[in-house]
């Protein structure tokens, strides 16, 4: 019996957009922590990185949401690889929520990886209040100090 795995529901989400949009992505790596694809659209060519998390962290308001990702050593050496074969390098982070159509997919630049590179981080955590026009990934401290990530990104890359 074929069981399916919950990053399939995630990572097939994305693909499914992707195709609906056109796009033929070529799986170039994957295990249950990411899948990278090498993508080819009318603008330019990119390698996706995606990563999962299958449940908002447990906040107490309604109008607020925060997912949090960690990256393996190997995550990093293989993002920073990618960049230093000069790869266009994108990350989709999928942000799942119980209602899975609620989910949302938010799009790091190669400008904002390098960023989070130089920051050394091994985890980052993204959120989003209701109605807002960014994602925001603190840097150094609160929402205040935060890089933003604009929520239709993936909309305007593929």
């Amino acid at each position: 019996m074929s069981k399916i795995k919950v990053a399939d529901f995630y990572y097939g989400a994305v693909l499914s957009m992707l195709l609906s949009n056109g796009v033929k992505p070529v799986l170039i790596e994957s295990d249950t922590n990411r899948q990278v694809y090498d993508i080819t659209t009318n603008n330019e060519d990119c390698r996706l990185f995606m990563k999962y998390r299958a449940d908002k962290q447990n906040i107490k308001t309604q109008d607020y949401n925060s997912w949090f990702f960690s990256f393996t050593d190997r995550d990093k050496e293989e993002i920073k690889r990618y960049i230093e074969e000069g790869y266009n390098l994108v990350i989709a982070l999928i942000c799942g929520v119980a209602d899975l159509a609620e989910s949302e997919v938010a799009v790091l630049d190669k400008d904002q990886i390098q960023e989070l590179i130089r920051l050394d981080k091994d985890s980052i955590t993204i959120s989003r209040k209701k109605n807002e026009k960014a994602y925001r990934i603190p840097l150094d401290g609160g929402r205040e100090n935060a890089m933003q990530v604009k929520v239709n990104r993936f909309e305007e890359l593929f």
